[in-house]
């Protein structure tokens, strides 16, 4: 029997993008979710919480640089 975990995350650029220098056009904005064991799937925000069981997955998608010219 495994123990369910808290864990944090602390990420940036999930709601405004990595900006652009020279004129480049911004990046893409990044994304954090829970994939869980049952199959559902929780969203996360870039400062957030959560309780993971065994088998839970939690997926973080780092956002893209901004573009320079």
């Amino acid at each position: 029997f495994l123990e369910p975990m808290t864990a944090n995350i602390i990420s940036g650029h999930r709601k405004v993008p990595p900006y652009g220098l020279h004129g480049g056009g911004a990046g893409s904005t990044g994304c954090n979710y829970v994939e869980h064991a049952d199959g559902t799937v929780t969203k996360l925000s870039g400062v957030d919480q959560m309780e993971l069981q065994a088998g839970d997955v939690v997926v973080i998608e780092t956002p893209g640089g901004g573009g320079c010219n």
